[in-house]
């Protein structure tokens, strides 16, 4: 039995979507009254949303894929043994009885 494999990726038309929405945002008379609320309420150490206000300033200042790149190379471990002297002569064996 032959199965259709399922489409994948966006849906047609979503990144068009995405775009104009983006761009829709960017132009609105409004961002900059926005982006001041953000700010405000993200240094207004008496408001109930700080954390989430602070949270959204640092997710678009230092996404979590930074860190993510930084820790795959963390993770990487690398094990390098140089000898200096020559090496001895090999130990001989005795039986202790």
């Amino acid at each position: 039995m032959s199965k259709t494999p399922a489409k994948r990726g966006r849906p047609a038309g979503m990144r068009a979507r995405q775009v104009e929405l983006k761009q829709t945002l960017l132009e609105h008379p409004d961002v900059p009254k926005v982006l001041e609320t953000v700010i405000r309420t993200a240094l207004g150490d008496n408001h109930k949303n700080q954390t989430a206000a602070q949270k959204i300033l640092m997710d678009r200042m230092l996404p979590i894929s930074t860190f993510e790149k930084a820790v795959d190379n963390r993770e990487e471990i690398n094990i390098v043994i140089n000898t200096i002297r020559p090496e001895k002569e090999p130990v001989k064996e005795e039986v202790i009885e």
